[in-house]
């Protein structure tokens, strides 16, 4: 029943389209993090992005001082980026959100 909830009220979908974080990323000169781990990074990510895999984002804090700046996270799926979503959101971090990276 909860799985048929989530689908429904689609509670695993990203926070923004790739075009919608974009412009987040352009207007409020945010931070693109490719959660994935270095060899996926390598092999293709989006131009600007910096790499932090998910595994190492309780290291985060030493990378980005300002808990008020415009994070944007994104994996091959959302699975990854959705936790360290909730990582930074329990380290304090403001302004974190999801998108799909069509990667």
């Amino acid at each position: 029943m909860f799985r048929k909830l989530c689908r429904f009220f689609r509670i695993d979908k990203s926070d923004f389209s790739y075009e919608e974080a974009m412009v987040a990323y352009r207007r409020n000169n945010g931070i693109i993090i490719d959660v994935r781990n270095p060899e996926e990074y390598r092999q293709k990510h989006i131009n600007g992005a910096i790499n932090i895999p998910v595994y190492e984002m309780d290291n985060i804090k030493n990378e980005i001082i300002d808990k008020d700046e415009v994070i944007l996270l994104y994996c091959k799926s959302g699975k990854r980026s959705r936790m360290a979503k909730e990582i930074l959101l329990q380290e304090g971090y403001e302004n974190v959100y999801t998108f799909d990276a069509k990667i």
